[in-house]
């Protein structure tokens, strides 16, 4: 016989209905459990934080009474090692929180064993390391001195540097004690490895801060800067003229004119090539040095044109030296 249809229905959607109680009734069961953890976790921490424990830990220290015209010459600990016993629950504080040790410059020796105790309330101070400071103090003086500007670089091919490298502004103050500032003739950047330039150098640097908390300046970066150009290689044709000749000596060169090839800046290379005073010369003194009859020639140039490794054809000259007493 058929079961009616309400039947059916009921029998096949009932299992669902008890797999959504018994879903329900696990998640209930996992709060309580979880809370039940919770509980026992907060308790556990509660009953701990009252046991006694023995804890090393570090305060930072805090210079006091230090005069404006007075300065340090030596760096006192930053921080000072305080062994102690107490409560967890202060322990804790302590370490969260750890409060500051003064040091007072106007005592030059410093008990931090006396001074702990103040600081570190409701436990038990048992070492201090170091337990004793000295501290020397010199009258604060200031002084300028040049930046050293520290860079490193390389030329990207076909680029050279004009001139040196240098620093806007090109000088610090420094401030501090007296034995410290007099012994600095320059203060340094930071270190800074730029690679292969290829354009001026224009960049902001950090001064070295080597000698801080000591030395107080009123600057704490430059801009280094550096003139990078392109140069190409060009030549001339020039005459050779004899320089430093005494009276009634004259001296010609075999032959008169060189050609010189040489490496100019983009920049520069008109001039070079249209100025009159660029020419190839000998210095007397290499004649009267000379016992090969052979002499070789330098060039001249105007000043503010820069030309790099100059090469002459021929290398060498002859010359011949005449006298009006021969």
């Amino acid at each position: 016989m058929s079961q009616p249809i309400f039947a059916r229905i009921q029998s096949l959607f009932g299992p669902a209905r008890d797999r959504g109680r018994d879903d329900d009734a696990a998640k209930a069961k996992g709060w309580v459990i979880s809370l039940c953890i919770l509980a026992s976790c907060v308790l556990w921490f509660a009953f701990s934080m009252q046991e006694n424990y023995v804890q090393v830990l570090d305060f930072p220290t805090e210079l006091q009474n230090l005069p404006a015209d007075k300065a340090l010459a030596a760096v006192p600990p930053q921080t000072v090692r305080v062994q102690l016993e107490g409560e967890g629950i202060q322990i804790l504080r302590l370490f969260y929180n750890p409060p500051s040790m003064p040091i007072d410059v106007t005592d030059r020796e410093v008990d931090l064993g006396l001074t702990a105790p103040e600081i570190a309330k409701n436990v038990s101070i048992q070492t201090v390391t170091p337990r004793t400071v000295s501290l020397a103090v010199e009258d604060r003086v200031e002084r300028r001195v040049p930046v050293q500007p520290r860079v490193t670089m390389a030329f990207a091919p076909g680029y050279r540097m004009l001139g040196r490298v240098y620093s806007e502004p090109d000088s610090v103050t420094i401030s501090g004690a007296r034995s410290i500032v007099e012994s600095l003739d320059f203060w340094p950047t930071t270190s800074r490895n730029l690679g292969a330039m290829r354009d001026s150098l224009h960049a902001p640097i950090a001064l070295s801060d080597s000698l801080a908390p000591l030395l107080e300046m009123d600057i704490s970066e430059v801009i280094v800067k550096a003139d990078i150009q392109a140069f190409t290689e060009s030549s001339r044709i020039v005459p050779v003229r004899p320089l430093g000749l005494p009276a009634g000596v004259e001296v010609t060169f075999e032959p008169a004119v060189v050609e010189v090839t040489y490496q100019v800046p983009l920049s520069q290379y008109d001039q070079v090539q249209e100025a009159e005073e660029f020419y190839a010369f000998v210095p007397y003194a290499d004649i009267v040095r000379d016992t090969q009859g052979r002499v070789f020639p330098m060039l001249h140039l105007p000043d503010g044109l820069e030309v790099r490794s100059p090469r002459f054809e021929p290398e060498s000259l002859k010359y011949y030296e005449v006298r009006e007493d021969d």
